[in-house]
């Protein structure tokens, strides 16, 4: 029973504690300057509930099991300097990374119950840049490249077709998650005149799914999702297929142009116009494990077919679009007095496009999907997100 002024259900405590350490080493040479850096921490996380959720009786209240971790890092650094106006800089890390509370405990507003397998995340790092720089041009190129191994994500949803006819809030787990990052990138300043300077950027990345990691959802332990084939509120899905899709983080491309003009008498103003493309949105891991093409009966359904399934599963790619900012200012004194006036317009051309979205896993099997894909406006369709039009920024401030 739940009385007035009681807190029941969503009623818990997260607990976590970080013990850190960092050392580095620099050292600095005519020709060539260098570092190397150390890193270890260890990290515990703990849930306590504070209620005991009639769903999750025997793990919702008390404290969950102490979570720990030990981690380290390494990185080191070489700057050569060919000559003073061209240098090359060479960096990798090695790091190992606690997961956080969030990716630790799979449902933490209603058990402990803690993500099985749970890993420290590994990431490899590197990076090559050529830099030039003179009187007018200062330019610099990089190379990179990243992987990182073991992540752990959480997401909540609804989902049918997991399994008979019903609907279940699950926790969706994917682990052993690996990644790859590789690109270029390069930036160019020129110092036209005393007053004018040109800029531009350009950044080129493929940033994938290196693995095919494997997915857990998790539910209510009750005769509802006992029927859907959970044990314990608990159904293994294996592999799920995600190799070489694109990951979800923002424009994979991006170029940018602009100037800046700063006057003698204490006023400037510049202006870019910033170019993005490739931006996909992020998949629903459970469309691409074997509940989207298998039947309650296990079997793969009978009306199956791999053409209009891979026309499902394409991953969408978003409009590419473009925005233009200007940047201004101006500061003059009056008597004992500073006055600084700097104002920013972003997106001045208002324009509208997605920055990101995902795909829903409501539609978790291959007859569901296709048939809400079928309807001239899905039902359970994807989710997008929208970048900001116009926006203004006006700072003045007074000095005395």
């Amino acid at each position: 029973m739940v009385g007035k002024g009681d807190i029941f259900k969503y009623n818990f405590y997260l607990n976590s504690s970080v013990i850190s350490s960092f050392a580095q080493a620099q050292f600095n040479y005519n020709k060539v300057d260098f570092y190397g850096a150390v890193r270890f921490s260890n990290t515990m996380h703990q849930r306590e509930g504070l209620y005991k959720n009639g769903g999750f009786s025997d793990t919702s209240l008390g404290k969950s099991k102490e979570q720990k971790f030990t981690n380290y890092g390494m990185k080191s650094g070489v700057t050569y300097k060919i000559t003073g106006r061209h240098l090359v800089d060479i960096n990798a890390a090695y790091l190992t990374t606690a997961p956080t509370i969030r990716n630790t405990f799979s449902n933490s507003r209603e058990n402990n119950n803690v993500v099985f397998d749970l890993k420290s995340e590994k990431s490899l790092s590197t990076d090559i840049s050529y830099v030039f720089r003179n009187p007018i041009i200062t330019s610099k190129v990089t190379a990179y490249y990243t992987s990182i191994k073991d992540a752990t994500e959480i997401s909540f949803y609804f989902a049918d077709g997991v399994g008979g006819d019903n609907t279940a809030f699950v926790q969706e787990i994917l682990s052993g998650i690996n990644k790859k990052h590789l690109g270029l990138e390069f930036g160019l300043e020129a110092q036209v005149t005393s007053t004018f300077k040109l800029k531009g950027a350009a950044s080129v990345g493929q940033f994938t799914y290196d693995n095919n990691p494997n997915l857990v959802l998790t539910t209510e332990a009750d005769s509802e999702s006992l029927s859907a084939g959970f044990v314990d509120g608990f159904k293994d899905f294996g592999e799920t297929n995600l190799k070489n899709y694109k990951l979800a983080a923002g424009p994979q491309n991006a170029y940018s142009f602009g100037f800046e003009y700063r006057d003698p008498d204490y006023w400037w103003l510049g202006a870019t116009v910033n170019f993005f493309s490739n931006t996909f949105i992020d998949i629903s891991p459970l469309n691409r494990s074997k509940n989207f093409y298998l039947d309650d009966d296990g079997l793969p359904f009978l009306d199956y077919d791999k053409t209009i399934a891979k026309e499902l599963l394409t991953q969408e790619k978003f409009s590419d679009y473009s925005v233009v900012n200007l940047v201004g200012g101006k500061s003059l004194k009056i008597k004992d007095y500073y006055l600084s006036v700097f104002a920013t317009v972003n997106n001045l051309l208002n324009k509208t496009y997605k920055s990101g979205g995902f795909e829903q896993g409501r539609n978790a099997n291959y007859r569901q999907l296709k048939e809400d894909k079928s309807l001239d406006k899905p039902i359970f369709g994807s989710k997008y997100w929208y970048g900001r039009g116009t926006t203004y920024f006006l700072n003045v401030s007074i000095s005395f």
